[in-house]
């Protein structure tokens, strides 16, 4: 698995996953109220040189290509979530985020000018354009808004004042001492934490764990191993709901208490 992208509107989960050996990706919605896996129709040949960027409002949005080399982005194309197949497509513009007034691209050939609004459900320009600067703080704030039931943890690089914090608490309650970094999200009733253990030979893995506010442990998984660097966003949780990626091919939730 190679990224997950949230439709908080929705409940559907959309996966990129990848085979780099084979060069064949697949994209996937899952219905986290009732479990159903949907595969978006793409033609295998072409699927390779598509990436997931995100999913809301019911549709779930890829790029394509401009130059593959610099892995540069270009065209958005918008699938139905539940299956349906392909809504539209804008080969020549680059997706950049959501925000309350509509999709905003920009054009990757002529990165300087302004950014584009786009309606979601038609792909076509509603005349409105933003400079960067606008564009991203419309971003941030629908995020705020879209992501409200859903909760990512805070990234903390080894020689800051939280992880410092947080590795600590670590050491006393595991014995253990994470190093680079660590993700830390709190809920009304629990702790997780995601962090790094360094191996032998120089590789990491990754180890998520869940406490009680009062610093019970209830979960100590690893989901990585023999890692070359160390990951963002290995977690998040959703309506109480903890999901993350097992050793790179399994998606698992736990629930959490309430």
């Amino acid at each position: 698995m190679w990224r997950l992208r949230l439709d908080s509107n929705t409940g559907c989960l959309a996966v990129e996953v990848r085979d780099p050996d084979l060069l064949l990706a697949r994209f996937y919605t899952i219905n986290t109220l009732s479990g159903t896996v949907q595969q978006l129709a793409l033609p295998e040949a072409k699927a390779w040189w598509q990436g997931l960027e995100d999913a809301g409002q019911g549709l779930v949005y890829l790029h394509g290509y401009g130059n593959r080399q610099l892995g540069q982005h270009k065209g958005i194309f918008a699938f139905s979530g539940t299956g349906a197949g392909k809504v539209w497509e804008v080969p020549k513009l680059a997706f950049y985020g959501m925000a309350q007034p509509g999709l905003l691209a920009y054009d990757p050939e002529q990165p300087e000018a302004p950014f584009q609004v786009l309606e979601p459900a038609t792909g076509r320009a509603t005349g409105e354009l933003l400079s960067q600067q606008e564009a991203a703080e419309a971003a941030a704030r629908y995020n705020q808004v879209r992501f409200r039931d859903c909760l990512y943890p805070m990234l903390y690089h080894e020689g800051t004042l939280y992880f410092n914090q947080v590795k600590a608490f670590l050491q006393e309650q595991l014995q253990v001492q994470p190093v680079q970094a660590v993700e830390y999200a709190e809920t009304e009733t629990c702790l997780v934490i995601s962090y790094y253990l360094p191996q032998p030979d120089g590789k990491l893995d990754n180890v998520l764990a869940v406490f009680s506010l009062s610093g019970k442990l209830h979960q100590n998984v690893k989901i990585g191993s023999q890692l070359s660097a160390i990951g963002s966003d290995t977690f998040f949780i959703f309506k109480h709901n903890l999901y993350f990626i097992l050793n790179k091919d399994t998606l698992q939730v736990f629930r959490l208490l309430a």
